[in-house]
């Protein structure tokens, strides 16, 4: 046996996460992100990379180990969750 893994057994997190991604990671339905979005209880902000809203990982991550924050409390201390 090889000591190479197998390519199924390789497993790439994408950086960068879709809405129905972070849904899934949250656990929580579509519209329910929308909600939170819209008033300011989900904190990350999307990325300006394209037209497609994308969010970081790392800053996601970060607002969950800070307990989920409202926006505005993450934005002055997300520097020390973030990875």
């Amino acid at each position: 046996m090889s000591d190479k893994q197998s390519p199924e057994k390789l497993k790439i997190e994408p950086a960068l996460l879709t809405i129905p991604q972070i849904c899934v990671l949250l656990n929580i339905s579509r519209a329910e992100f929308y909600r939170l979005d819209s008033s300011g209880k989900f904190a990350p902000l999307q990325t300006g990379l394209c037209r497609k809203r994308l969010y970081l990982r790392s800053e996601i991550e970060g607002w969950i180990r800070a307990g989920c924050p409202h926006r505005k409390v993450w934005q002055s201390m997300k520097t020390k969750f973030a990875t």
